[in-house]
């Protein structure tokens, strides 16, 4: 009989008995790690001997060690028990992903402008699993998912969270807005100081926006008095398009509500020197893994914010 036939007729028992007695070294433990009887044992390890060929173990006077092929064939048994349990691992994950439900919060700019797109995508491909979106203030996310009552939220990463785990889900920069026909609307890029004498139009006072858009004039020691300050980026773009004044405003929620609004009266610019970022984070219980749903739902977020859909 060939090799490739002998290997053919090993049953996933006998790799089982072998690697049991391979660990413990003992027959004696290695049937009671299986529940087996020791002669039963035995029996499955000379079977798989007699179909391999060879002898896998040498009896010395306490213990059962390897034989040089025992110890050739040991790291490719163990290798088939890791696929095996991989395998069943992300079946049984699948199933619960069809089977399950997400619980999900963010702001409602990051709701409004970022998740509509990436549930939908997730349903499709995942359309057992029941969404529930909370959209909440920033302030009270982290602790709607201390509670529990939430699988996760999702926000920007300058909240204080050190007592939860924060994943990076995406990298979010601030940028200028004016209408079409305004000069700055010409440039490839505009610098901050170039935005000094403009009539600003700003988030209030408060949010985490104001916060960086403040910061950010702040080396030149000017105090910054807005045209307008608003507290919806739906209202900064329709004041904008009126030619009321230019906003700073995330490139995600810029990009959502133009294609919600399909106006063209507005017009984004990168804003440089500094160029001012946002990481956004999925926020989890420290120590606690997420749930299939939850991975499958950030996979989805990563990829459309990288195919840069918003």
């Amino acid at each position: 009989m060939s090799s490739k036939i002998a290997a053919s007729n090993l049953s996933l028992r006998q790799l089982r008995a072998f690697l049991a007695v391979a660990q413990e070294s003992s027959m004696t433990r290695a049937a009671d790690k299986l529940h087996l009887t020791p002669s039963a044992l035995s029996m499955l390890v000379r079977g798989m001997e007699d179909d391999l060929g060879a002898r896998l173990f040498d009896r010395t006077t306490r213990r059962l060690v390897l034989t040089e092929a025992g110890q050739q064939f040991l790291p490719t048994v163990q290798q088939v028990f890791a696929q095996l349990e991989a395998g069943i691992a992300s079946l049984q994950n699948t199933q619960h992903v069809k089977a399950g439900r997400l619980r999900v919060a963010a702001s409602p700019l990051l709701a409004s402008a970022l998740f509509p797109k990436v549930i939908a995508s997730f349903r499709l491909h995942n359309p057992q699993v029941k969404v529930a979106l909370l959209d909440e203030p920033v302030a009270s996310l982290p602790e709607l998912v201390r509670r529990g009552e939430v699988d996760m939220a999702v926000c920007t990463a300058s909240i204080d969270t050190s007592d939860l785990l924060a994943t990076p889900v995406y990298t979010d920069k601030l940028m200028v807005v004016c209408p079409s026909a305004h000069r700055l609307a010409q440039q490839r890029e505009v610098e901050w100081q170039d935005l000094l004498d403009e009539p600003l139009i700003l988030m209030r006072h408060g949010s985490g926006l104001r916060v960086l858009v403040d910061k950010a004039f702040a080396k030149w020691n000017k105090h910054i008095q807005p045209a307008y300050e608003v507290s919806q980026v739906a209202t900064a773009l329709g004041l904008v398009s009126e030619g009321e004044g230019i906003s700073v405003l995330p490139s995600y929620a810029i990009s959502r509500a133009q294609t919600l609004s399909q106006t063209t009266a507005v017009t984004t610019v990168d804003l440089v020197s500094p160029s001012v970022s946002r990481e956004i984070v999925a926020l989890t219980k420290e120590g606690a893994e997420m749930t299939p749903a939850a991975l499958m739902f950030v996979e989805q977020f990563k990829k459309h914010a990288g195919a840069g859909l918003f």
